[in-house]
C-alpha cells in the first residue's frame, strides 16, 4: 500500500495511518521546515522511519514533480490520499494528482476540515463533479466548541 499525506505536521496522521496499515509506505509533505523536523523526530522514535518519509516543501511545487527525477517516489497512483493543509489548496492539489496519475479510480481520498474552516472548491468537486464516491463526516474537534 503507498499513502500520501499533504500536511504533515507532528507527524500523528502518518503515525495513526502506518499503525492501522502496518504494511503501508508513507510519503507526507509539510510546508513549514520546523514542523517536518518534529515530525521526522516523532516518527523516528516510533521506529516508523523506514515506512513514513516527511519532505519539505509547499504541495503546488512538490506534487508536480513527483516521480520526476525522484528515485524514492515510484510512479503509480496512490492507494490512499489524506489532504491536511490549506483547504484553499485541496482541489488544486487534486487535479495535480489526478494528471500526474497519481490518483486513479480505486483510489481513496480523504480530507480534513473541509467543513470548518472550509474547503468549498474542493467540497463541491468530490460532491457534484460526478468522478468521486462521497461521505461527509462531521467530526467534533477535540477543545473546540
Amino acid at each position: 500500500n503507498r499513502f500520501l499525506e499533504v500536511g504533515a505536521y507532528c507527524g500523528y496522521s502518518s503515525l495513526r495511518l502506518s499503525m492501522a496499515n502496518p504494511n503501508a509506505r508513507i510519503l507526507s509533505l509539510e510546508a513549514d521546515p520546523c514542523a517536518a523536523v518534529i515530525a521526522r523526530s516523532v516518527i523516528a522514535h516510533a521506529g516508523l522511519a523506514h515506512l513514513i518519509d516527511i519532505r519539505i516543501g509547499h504541495s503546488e511545487d512538490v506534487l508536480p514533480k513527483l516521480g520526476c527525477a525522484d528515485r524514492h517516489t515510484e510512479r503509480a497512483p496512490f492507494d490512499l490520499v489524506f489532504f491536511d493543509q490549506r483547504g484553499s489548496r485541496y482541489s488544486a492539489d487534486l487535479d495535480t494528482l489526478e494528471q500526474t496519475g497519481f490518483v486513479e479510480a480505486g483510489t481513496v481520498v480523504m480530507a480534513d476540515n473541509v467543513l470548518k474552516p472550509g474547503a468549498p472548491l474542493f467540497l463541491w468537486r468530490v460532491m457534484y463533479g460526478g468522478w468521486y464516491e462521497t461521505s461527509v463526516v462531521a467530526v467534533e474537534e477535540y477543545a473546540m466548541p
